[in-house]
């Protein structure tokens, strides 16, 4: 895949995402990579399956629109009404990596010495951040505590492989924390 893809899928992500952007953030999720699959992404209304990182984190912050989207098999409306929600309530999710772990090359140190410049044009130094993955949180946590962002302590583990239940715990105490 050339620059000019990754461009292009990077786009699309960012399209996605700004469309559900509040002003101001209250809270920013922020986490690893979107999905390697380039048809799921949290901001994608319309996602059949494994869309894990979304469903635990409406099911915490919207439990009976997550059941009634459920029970609807998924309908991107539900999907935009549970996203209009988190909009609405402050919340934004961005990622360390603006596209697939694997098209970014993994250039860890890349990525960080952008991030602290994006979020700088997202939110104020203020804002309470909770890191999603144990790995966004090893990579991000000093980094971004040392230049003076509202970090949470929690290491919010990614709810997939077994960790729904420790992730909807730990998540659901960090956002009492930051309400």
């Amino acid at each position: 895949m050339d620059a000019h893809d990754i461009e292009f899928i990077r786009d699309v992500y960012a399209l996605a995402s700004n469309k559900y952007k509040p002003v101001p953030i209250r809270v920013l999720l922020l986490a690893e990579a979107p999905p390697e699959a380039l048809d799921r992404h949290f901001y994608f209304e319309d996602v059949r399956r494994q869309d894990a990182l979304f469903l635990e984190i409406m099911g915490v912050l919207y439990p009976r629109l997550k059941q009634k989207f459920l029970e609807s098999k998924r309908s991107p409306l539900l999907k935009e009404e549970l996203l209009r929600h988190f909009q609405s309530d402050g919340y934004f999710l961005t990622d360390l990596c603006e596209v697939p772990w694997s098209l970014g090359h993994q250039d860890v140190a890349r990525y960080l010495a952008d991030l602290v410049p994006r979020l700088d044009k997202l939110i104020t130094r203020s804002t309470p951040i909770l890191l999603i993955k144990a790995s966004t949180y090893d990579l991000c946590y000093r980094p971004l505590t040392g230049a003076g962002f509202n970090v949470h302590p929690a290491r919010l583990p990614f709810p997939g492989s077994g960790m729904q239940r420790v992730f909807r715990e730990r998540f659901s105490a960090a956002v009492s924390d930051v309400a």
